[in-house]
């Protein structure tokens, strides 16, 4: 993990017809340098209504840390989440991207986080969330500071939704 560069940071982008997004510069470029593959792994945020993703390289680390979760349950006499690999591996998509960092977000998961013509990137360490703005904005639960800053965005570029 030391060698690993962090997701931080925060944009607001627009979503073509195709469901096309930029992942935002300093997101992308840390995705880059995180894999040797121009990849990007999607799902759903395991709490939040977003999306929640992260460079190819991070699926490694994840699995260990899972890995070593059920063993140290099982060391212990105790059962662990069998549903968690499951979770992590395989209700997720893969999506390349490419030099500008244009990805194709996946019908599935763009339709489950409601997302229309505009994104929310969000920085959250080893992963980035995507947003839909209105659902993040609509979102009593979510961090004020996060919902503030998209709206600050939203106007900034003329934004309605």
């Amino acid at each position: 993990m030391a060698d690993r560069e962090l997701f931080e940071g925060f944009a607001l982008q627009a979503v073509d017809q195709k469901g096309r997004v930029a992942i935002p510069a300093d997101l992308r470029a840390a995705a880059e340098r995180n894999s040797d593959t121009r990849q990007i792994v999607i799902g759903m945020h395991a709490a939040d209504p977003c999306l929640s993703a992260h460079d190819a390289g991070w699926s490694k680390e994840k699995y260990e840390r899972i890995d070593r979760r059920e063993q140290i349950a099982a060391d212990q006499g105790q059962e662990g989440d069998s549903r968690a690999k499951r979770r992590a591996f395989g209700l997720v998509e893969k999506a390349p991207f490419d030099d500008s960092g244009r990805f194709v977000i996946p019908p599935f998961f763009k339709a489950k986080a409601k997302i229309g013509k505009w994104a929310f990137f969000s920085g959250a360490g080893e992963t980035f969330e995507v947003w839909a703005p209105e659902v993040l904005l609509a979102d009593p639960n979510a961090d004020p500071a996060l919902r503030e800053i998209c709206e600050f965005l939203c106007q900034s570029k003329g934004v309605t939704l």
